[in-house]
């Protein structure tokens, strides 16, 4: 095989790389934003004067942060998605916990 066809190849396969990075990164800018916005919205819930558990919102937030830190090392898609079904766990807990008292915040 002539050389320059190795080159093409692995030309092409940098290529590749970068744009796989890049996209990667928007990818990441965008869900620590929509992360940050979900931690903000959280924050508030759990310093409601009508929310009754406020330790639950609390913890959320926590966990929020946990994963906004998380992405912002490295993204792991694997990881992301694990993180992402035990922050869904936790806000269904927290949901049956208030319904079961009658609490809710009303949205403005």
């Amino acid at each position: 095989m002539k050389k320059s066809r190795i080159n093409i190849v692995e030309l092409r396969l940098n290529q590749i790389q970068k744009i796989f990075e890049i996209k990667t990164q928007d990818l990441r800018v965008k869900l620590i934003s929509d992360l940050e916005r979900m931690f903000d919205m959280v924050t508030k819930i759990a310093q409601s004067s009508h929310t009754e558990n406020p330790e639950d919102w609390v913890k959320i937030a926590g966990y929020i942060a946990q994963v906004i830190n998380s992405l912002a090392d490295s993204y792991d898609e694997v990881r992301l998605n694990e993180q992402l079904k035990r922050l869904k766990e936790l806000v269904e807990a927290a949901k049956k916990r208030a319904g079961q008292i009658g609490e809710g915040t009303p949205i403005s």
